[in-house]
């Protein structure tokens, strides 16, 4: 279930930047036309918003058994 989740909202989430990327850097109407490094900007700060979170929230199981991960996640 999650990792069909995680795929949905990778896939929606790639299909808006090949949509909007085209729209904001218009060289006649575009808001980015003049400023074309903020969109990726934009999307570098998002994928380090994504690195803290994934660091701080996500718990290291390397070695460990599942059900100690159990335990850890108050599943069991």
């Amino acid at each position: 279930m999650g990792q069909s989740f995680g795929a949905s909202v990778h896939w929606v989430f790639a299909a808006l930047i090949t949509f909007l990327t085209p729209i904001f850097l218009d060289k006649s109407e575009g808001w980015l036309k003049d400023d074309p490094w903020i969109i990726f900007a934009f999307f570098a700060c998002m994928m380090m918003l994504q690195l803290i979170w994934v660091l701080t929230k996500f718990p290291e199981t390397k070695g460990v058994s599942l059900e100690e991960i159990q335990k850890r996640l108050g599943i069991s």
